[in-house]
């Protein structure tokens, strides 16, 4: 930073210089005197913006620069004496002011400059002009003009598309092409992928736009099925009901000068725009035919309106995209359905021939729809199978959660919950590796120090331990020969007991045995809506609400009344408070209120008054006075010891996550277990089975509440290398990398397109080597967004992936980075010599090029890239 506060020698006063020094004191002490304000602000070449910009850079904790930038910040913001500054008794009332907006001035700053990059409304008008000007200063440099052009105008189009949508989810996705400039927004999906419907929206400056049909200038809004093949949505259609409502969204209406348009691919003749809109109902069902008769041709069905330039300048702006957004969303949600087949509610299944199905008991567990009891992820290194292994328990254990958190922007909300659930036991997770071993995954003796002597005890692995906390029906490990591993008591020493009632004094409640069964205490909201008890003052809690959010804690004893008299079961409070309105519909509208319990004994159907010596008040909650923990237990014949009790075992959910599952030896961990985890032969099935644990002598049946999630990197070995006994137990999923999440960065006005850089590095190894040993883009996350971020990722991540892979052939791994058509100075290896003199060499100048990042998808089409580029 430089800035020159006085003239030249020829031109300035002789106390100049001494005055803006002693104004310089001022600043750095905070205190400025205000005839030293006025005077140096006559100073030739100072005026008001640098004169404050200095005064900031001096102390900007004490004083904010009033220059082009914050200025009309300021003054968008009320302030509108910021750009009327004379005198210090001006500028103090300005900084006054402006210390109520945001007391930190360099954010204030820092804000005000982002506010400045980017576009804002004209009043109503969306600054349509000021496009075009900005898009034309561009017109020889499409690919800065298309970066530019992003940052400074996709926040104002998110802005303007935000709101309460059933299924439009606006986000960034920047236009990277280098045929033509527009600013793109994601409004969900992609047009050529196929998990769902699409929508997008696209800013053109002039009429040259052109995708698969022209685009005129203005904001256009479109929807549709994506690219490829597929006849799912055409099935879907043959349903009459189906039809008439895509048709009613289709020709839904629309203010006076928008108009949608109906668009197929050309497998079904010359690409031609079908206006829609009430009263052509005939036209658009003629056209729906025809795509529901085209069996094996394109899937692509797309939907678009315009926005031209008279309406994004005009008062009625905001009023015409809501409109046109809503319109959108009702038909991204029809559309979406029809890539999604509705779930089958026949749970019938092919039978094993002389068997007959179990019918379950009114307690046994019923598995999720749709979710494999055992499952393995495999792909490449690097596509996020660990990951992905939480939304996988979650869709177990908290189904209703994961859909009310989708996409990245509930990430953070899914991974806290999963954590949450793995603190309360319902998830394991074990890493094999070539030392792991059938005593550590089932049960084996482990030696113990006990008062100076060795002794060897009995203890469970992971997969036993999991078997328990899915409630499977498995007896304790042998007894220790010492007291050397004591456990910790579930009871505190000042424990207090509680009593409290779930859903009142019902002599059977759903509510009350599953709370039971999720080790939980719930309490309802009492008529009026379920809120969350933490963003809640305490003034605005009730009496039983502060007891049960605050009064209880882990430790403490509850006894749960099912009666003024009757005793039903007895736990120790183990978890803090939680708002949980999600993990089971019965929880949806009351009884979200919840704290996690170790009941140690359930059914007792005891009284209170024999107990206790008391009966129980009516309020829900209440502290039980005069009695200890130990006095209740022993009077119930409860013992904490182990957290067992004697009766049997509620069968729960139960996830156990075995990482990296191909790199231990398979029939050495799983020994007999690999029988017992198919699903027809676990607890309940017609060919349940139960061995015999050989070291333990006990009997093991593996529970159907009890789901195996495996994860295998396919670059270490091959899926067909994998134990066949195993591979057929286990469901297969492939998780292969999605470039398409990376981002396009801009480094110094030039674009660095990671989508690209990855999907063509993977395009050779594929063409070179297999499909098995392509690169996760979890390689290029994580890391600083410039290029010398990206550099080190190459040089310490992928290389060393690819001279593993290729067994250090370079001239492959040159091959693969597209050496061969890039300039020697943009070449990351370089090769000398030939026959057994050849020689390889890395080029570290190229590392720190963007032209040799940049080369490596040059010379590839945009149209060859699956995703929109």
């Amino acid at each position: 930073m430089n800035a020159w506060f006085f003239a030249y020698r020829s031109q300035r006063q002789p106390g100049d210089v001494p005055l803006l020094w002693r104004l310089a004191r001022q600043a750095v002490a905070g205190i400025l005197d205000a005839q030293t304000f006025e005077d140096a602000l006559k100073i030739r070449k100072v005026a008001l913006p640098k004169l404050t910009q200095g005064l900031f850079w001096l102390n900007p904790e004490r004083f904010l620069a009033l220059n082009a930038v914050n200025v009309p910040y300021l003054q968008a913001r009320g302030l509108q004496a910021a750009g009327q500054v004379q005198t210090l008794a001006e500028y103090e009332t300005v900084l006054e002011a402006a210390h109520k907006l945001n007391p930190d001035f360099a954010a204030l700053s820092h804000r005000a400059w982002l506010n400045s990059q980017t576009a804002a409304l004209e009043g109503n008008h969306f600054p349509f002009a000021r496009y075009q000007a900005d898009a034309q200063e561009f017109a020889g440099d499409k690919v800065k003009g298309n970066l530019v052009l992003d940052r400074r105008y996709a926040p104002l189009l998110l802005d303007l598309m935000a709101g309460e949508w059933e299924t439009l989810k606006p986000s960034r996705s920047p236009y990277s092409g280098r045929e033509q400039l527009a600013v793109k927004v994601a409004l969900g999906g992609g047009v050529k992928t196929d998990g769902g419907a699409f929508a997008r929206a696209l800013l053109f400056a002039d009429d040259s736009g052109f995708e698969y049909v022209p685009f005129s200038a203005g904001l256009t809004l479109e929807a549709g099925l994506p690219d490829g093949r597929g006849d799912g949505p055409r099935q879907a259609l043959q349903e009459p009901a189906r039809q008439h409502t895509l048709l009613t969204a289709l020709n839904a209406p629309l203010p006076a000068g928008l108009e949608a348009t109906l668009t197929l691919n050309t497998d079904f003749g010359a690409l031609f725009l079908l206006p829609l809109g009430p009263g052509r109902e005939a036209e658009a069902a003629q056209q729906l035919q025809q795509y529901m008769s085209g069996v094996g041709r394109s899937r692509r069905l797309r939907v678009g309106l315009s926005l031209l330039p008279e309406h994004l300048e005009s008062d009625k702006f905001p009023e015409l995209l809501d409109a046109a957004l809503t319109y959108l969303d009702a038909l991204v949600d029809l559309l979406d359905g029809l890539m999604r087949p509705s779930e089958e509610t026949s749970t019938e299944e092919i039978g094993v021939p002389g068997t007959r199905p179990v019918a379950p008991t009114p307690a046994a567990f019923v598995p999720v729809p749709g979710v494999p009891l055992n499952q393995i992820l495999y792909g490449p290194p690097g596509t996020g199978k660990t990951y992905r292994v939480v939304d996988e328990a979650l869709s177990v254990l908290d189904p209703a959660f994961l859909s009310a958190h989708p996409g990245s922007e509930g990430r953070a909300a899914r991974k806290a919950r999963y954590d949450e659930l793995a603190a309360q036991g319902q998830i394991s997770f074990v890493t094999f590796h070539q030392s792991f071993g059938y005593e550590d995954f089932i049960e084996g003796i482990k030696p113990v120090m006990s008062g100076g002597a060795l002794s060897y005890v009995l203890q469970d692995g992971v997969f036993l331990e999991a078997v328990r906390s899915a409630g499977g029906a498995l007896a304790p490990a042998a007894p220790e020969a010492g007291p050397s591993t004591e456990t910790q008591p579930l009871v505190r020493p000042d424990a207090q007991v509680w009593r409290m009632y779930i859903d009142g004094t019902a002599p059977v409640s759903r509510i009350r045995d599953l709370s039971l069964g999720r080790g939980e205490l719930r309490m309802g909201s009492y008529g009026k809506p379920p809120r969350d008890l933490t963003q809640a003052g305490v003034e605005d809690l009730s009496g039983r609400q502060l007891l049960f959010k605050e009064s209880v804690r882990v430790g403490d004893l509850m006894l749960l009344a099912t009666a003024a008299d009757r005793i039903g079961a007895v736990g120790v409070v183990t978890g803090d408070y939680r708002f949980d309105p999600h993990s089971d519909p019965t929880f949806a509208t009351d009884y979200a209120h919840t704290r996690s319990v170790k009941w140690l004994a359930q059914d007792l159907n005891v009284g209170a008054t024999e107990t206790l010596g008391k009966s129980f008040a009516p309020p829900t909650l209440q502290r039980v006075a005069d009695v200890t923990p130990a006095q209740v237990l022993q009077a119930l014949g409860v013992s904490t010891a182990g957290g067992e009790t004697a009766h049997a075992p509620t069968p729960r959910p139960h996830v156990l996550i075995i990482d990296e599952i191909n790199r231990g030896n398979i029939s050495k961990i799983f020994g007999e277990l690999i029988t017992l985890l198919e699903s027809g032969k676990r607890t309940g099935a017609p060919e349940a089975l139960t061995v015999t644990l050989p070291l333990s002598r006990r009997p093991l049946s593996v529970p159907q509440s009890l789901y195996v999630i495996g994860t295998m990197n396919t670059a270490d070995r091959s899926l067909t290398l994998l134990d066949a006994a195993l591979r057929r137990r286990f469901v297969f999923r492939p998780v292969w990398p999605q470039p398409e999440v990376l981002p396009v960065l801009d480094l110094g006005g030039t674009a660095l397109d990671l989508r690209k850089f990855l999907h063509v590095i993977n395009d050779r190894i594929e063409r070179l080597l297999s499909r098995e040993q392509v690169i996760g883009h979890a390689y290029l996350l994580g890391l600083p967004a410039t290029l010398g971020g990206v550099s080190s990722a190459l040089r310490e991540r992928i290389l060393p992936l690819l001279e593993e892979y290729f067994f250090e052939d370079w001239s492959k791994i040159r091959e693969v980075l597209g050496d061969e058509s890039k300039a020697e100075a943009l070449q990351f290896i370089h090769r000398s010599g030939s026959g057994p003199e050849l020689r390889y060499r890395l080029n570290p100048e190229a590392f720190e090029n963007i032209e040799a990042f940049t080369g490596v998808y040059a010379g590839v089409s945009d149209q060859d890239f699956p995703f929109d580029a």
